[in-house]
């Protein structure tokens, strides 16, 4: 749920809010200059202790801007605000005071709750009528910043903006330290609309069909079990809106083109120095590496390769460039392999040949080259191959090509792949290429001299776009640029029909989107960086905790993933009895707890897992307990691994030997809780601690600092008896008492 400040003089205004103001044209710039400060200085209760002051403006379609700086000796403040003097953000700054993080754990002084205090009470003076800031609660971190920083959204007459506003304070005393609305210097024209819509949210969702985006193909049900179904796959872009005034749906989505030309450089490579006697020698795993590149083939003879596929166009004038190898990493223990089987001991070589143009050729003509030249060009090819580096067996190619200036030529529609490509195709593919569909054929535009073309994997008429076939080719001469698969040889395919409809798929798509009533800014040209805004009453059609891939085309079910962390911070539901109630529904508020389980379990005795897994959800970290107890028990090391690194990195344990189902003693909680709060030599000091525990000598020697300390700091106290049991289990309602205790010191 979502808090709203409303700090509206009137709840909706039909008539539309203000926007930024234009100047008074008979109005000379330092007396606008001299009113805009004086509003500011209303405004912002700004004192007369600045001892320099500056003013600077920017105007564009009549709307002017003003940034306004004030400074002494210690500290600054800069404004920026319109025509009028209505502050769109504010910063204050001292010069003497840096940001700051401390890592300890703590309860936090300043957290959501002050800092929405705070905000209720300043943004009433910077935001107009109809105008109010939406925020949504979000947990507080147990280690504190010197700066509380908290964002909302802009809301008009009522509805949400995509604006955001950002407050940020200090935390030692709450001061207001700097305030943003994202329209800060944005011109924008035009009135705002009306926010009452021609129809509602549940009208205006399925006018969103229209905009989604179908395929019917065969798509992974189970990718480990190569298990695949026939699917709709669709997407809704989220540029895609609808006029919430007259229905109409359109897409803002910039034009924008973007490139991507790789280009590689040679070095001179350099002698290799005489190898000095150090009298250091090789380890056995040293060797053993070594010898993994044994028989692989040097560049020239890679280079010979290439050059014997006549589908690739390698002529005599593409030199060598940079040449990598690459041995395959151990995927399994050695000792692990099965009788007959062997460790994969491949290895990759990855070589570049270039050709650098000195005239017509590639596709460009003469006078083409000549004003590329001019314009500072040197067109060159880069061909990046990957091959099997003792075989020499090509795996895959890339061609890219650069200085070949960006000058738009026209495209042809269906361009036909060449005999040569084909030829190479049937060659390389040829178990594969039977099964498959010419699915893509574009030309380039831009640039590079290519056509590219698909081939995809057809099974009951229907594509399947996990096996497919890619190749690309230069236009002018038909040479294969570039080429990949992609196969799985293990598909298991579902049932290919009866089908549900595309329109009853699309419905099941939709059922898992809403559509909401927002303002949006509207570029008035995307065309240009510095276009003025206008703003747009509509709907936007989103998933907030999750997305849709696709519907089954056979059961008409949607693939629905959720990314909720909901279900994982479900409230406990077993508490009621135990003493520590309160402080364990406290740490839970703040994400301390354990994720993924209903029940606490309070008398529970606890494990390390548990200690570990509690103690890590303090900093942030947020895992699912029932999928950490199964690898506890399980006894799989490998994923438990790295949360025991973070563990023993963070002192919430003293080894990172895995013991996750031990039960953990009350002493080793003072253990843990001291040496968090920095006294661990102070512990370790022998014979001048005392504890007036009832069975203080029971407790062992070593230990006797830890527990004193603990119990100085309140962490721990004697059970009715006055005793401290040091060799008891610590139960999980122990634990969470004294995690509670350790961050309100």
């Amino acid at each position: 749920m979502k808090k709203l400040l409303s700090f509206c003089l009137a709840l909706v205004l039909l008539l539309g809010l203000a926007l930024p103001a234009a100047a008074d044209p008979a109005e000379s710039k330092d007396e606008q200059l001299r009113r805009v400060t004086l509003q500011v200085k209303t405004t912002l209760d700004i004192g007369d202790e600045y001892t320099e002051f500056n003013g600077d403006s920017n105007e564009r379609g009549g709307v002017t801007w003003w940034w306004l700086s004030w400074s002494k000796e210690d500290e600054g403040l800069n404004v920026t605000c319109d025509a009028q003097g209505k502050v769109y953000s504010m910063n204050r700054y001292y010069y003497d005071e840096a940001y700051t993080y401390n890592n300890t754990l703590h309860f936090p002084s300043f957290g959501y709750a002050e800092a929405l205090a705070a905000a209720e009470k300043f943004l009433p003076t910077v935001l107009d009528a109809g105008e109010s800031a939406v925020f949504t609660p979000r947990q507080d971190s147990l280690t504190e910043r010197s700066r509380y920083s908290l964002r909302g959204t802009l809301t008009l007459n009522g509805v949400e903006t995509e604006l955001g506003v950002s407050l940020a304070f200090r935390v030692s005393d709450g001061e207001l330290l700097s305030f943003y609305r994202d329209d800060a210097e944005q011109f924008i024209t035009g009135p705002v609309p009306s926010a009452v819509p021609a129809f509602g949210p549940e009208e205006a969702l399925p006018k969103f069909g229209e905009a989604v985006s179908s395929e019917l193909q065969w798509a992974y049900s189970d990718y480990d079990k190569h298990e695949v179904r026939l699917t709709y796959q669709m997407g809704l872009d989220y540029a895609v809106m609808l006029d919430a005034r007259t229905g109409e749906l359109f897409d803002r989505q910039n034009n924008y083109r973007g490139y991507a030309n790789a280009a590689g450089g040679v070095m001179e490579e350099a002698a290799a120095p005489e190898a000095a006697d150090s009298g250091k020698t090789l380890t056995p795993v040293e060797l053993a590496g070594a010898e993994k590149l044994e028989g692989v083939l040097d560049g020239e003879a890679l280079r010979a390769l290439a050059m014997a596929e006549s589908a690739f166009g390698i002529t005599e004038d593409y030199t060598l460039g940079t040449v990598s190898y690459r041995a395959a990493e151990a995927a399994v223990d050695p000792a692990t392999l099965e009788e007959g089987q062997k460790p994969d001991d491949t290895v990759t070589a990855g070589f570049t040949l270039q050709k650098t143009l000195t005239g017509a050729g590639e596709g460009l003509t003469q006078a083409e080259y000549d004003e590329l030249a001019e314009s500072g060009y040197t067109p060159t090819i880069y061909k990046n191959f990957t091959a099997d580096a003792r075989t020499g067996e090509i795996q895959g190619l890339y061609t890219s090509y650069y200085g070949f200036g960006w000058k738009e030529r026209e495209a042809e529609e269906e361009p036909a792949l060449s005999d040569i490509a084909l030829g190479f195709l049937e060659k390389q593919y040829g178990d594969y290429l039977p099964l498959c569909e010419l699915t893509s054929a574009t030309q380039s535009s831009w640039s590079s001299p290519q056509n590219y073309f698909t081939y995809t994997r057809m099974e009951a008429g229907y594509p399947c776009p996990m096996n497919v076939i890619s190749v690309t080719t230069n236009l002018a001469t038909g040479f294969v640029d570039s080429f990949s698969c992609s196969w799985d040889e293990e598909l298991t395919f579902g049932p290919a029909g009866p089908l549900v409809g595309e329109e009853a798929a699309k419905a099941s798509f939709l059922d898992h989107y809403e559509a909401a009533l927002r303002y949006v800014l509207i570029p008035q040209d995307p065309e240009q960086w510095d276009t003025a805004y206008s703003w747009r009453l509509v709907y936007l059609a989103g998933i907030e905790n999750g997305w849709v891939s696709g519907v089954d085309a056979v059961t008409g079910e949607a693939n629905y993933t959720s990314w909720s962390e909901e279900e994982l911070s479900a409230p406990y539901t077993d508490l009621e009895g135990s003493y520590a109630k309160k402080e364990i529904e406290t740490l839970a508020n703040y994400g301390v707890r354990f994720f993924g389980v209903e029940e606490f379990r309070p008398r529970a005795e606890v494990t390390e897992l548990d200690m570990l897994l509690l103690m890590l959800s303090a900093r942030g970290m947020k895992l699912d307990y029932t999928e950490y107890q199964g690898y506890a028990e399980a006894g799989d090391t490998e994923a438990l691994r790295w949360i025991y690194s973070e563990g023993y990195a963070q002192s919430f344990i003293g080894s990172r030997e895995q013991a996750p189902l031990r039960l953990v003693s009350r002493t080793e909680l003072c253990r843990c809780f001291v040496g968090l709060a920095g006294l661990r030599d102070a512990a370790e000091l022998r014979g001048i601690y005392f504890c007036d525990f009832t069975d203080a000598e029971s407790i062992p020697e070593a230990d006797l600092g830890y527990v004193a300390i603990a119990k100085g700091l309140g962490l721990v106290k004697g059970d009715r008896d006055g005793a401290f049991r040091p060799t008891d289990t610590a139960t999980r309602q122990e634990l969470c008492l004294m995690l509670y205790r350790y961050l309100s010191r």
